[in-house]
């Protein structure tokens, strides 16, 4: 067992909930645990819907500048076990993004349904930052 095994399983039991379990801090978390520092503070509670969350990353930048925040550095390459993605998605509304966690051949993404993971191959993501400080 390793941190990312730690995190999925802690994804897989515990309740998604807005504003304090969601995707963003979600990841936050994880940034926080392999040395980032912890940005989730200023989020907790500030939002406790799917807009108010859409908000927050917009108004910070999205993925890349709520990363930044963190002080995660971008990685060039394939993404490893442990880095954090920004996986590129398409809604009713247009092109989305959410972040996710490097299993090794695949991402974990935590959704509003559950946890899931997903072999790269069927992804497209749009950055890569080191998963450990």
């Amino acid at each position: 067992m390793d941190i990312v095994d730690d995190t999925l399983r802690e994804w897989r039991s515990s309740e998604f909930i807005y504003g304090q379990s969601d995707c963003m801090l979600s990841i936050g978390r994880y940034l926080a645990r392999t040395g980032h520092a912890d940005v989730t503070g200023q989020f907790i509670r500030k939002y406790d819907t799917a807009e108010g969350a859409t908000s927050q990353m917009a108004a910070h930048g999205g993925v890349p500048g709520l990363m930044a925040l963190a002080g995660a550095k971008v990685k060039q390459g394939r993404p490893s076990r442990g880095d954090v993605l920004e996986i590129l998605y398409q809604d009713q509304d247009g092109r989305c993004s959410i972040g996710g966690v490097c299993t090794g051949d695949a991402v974990a993404l935590r959704l509003e349904r559950g946890m899931i993971e997903v072999s790269l191959k069927f992804v497209r993501f749009a950055g890569v930052w080191h998963g450990f400080a």
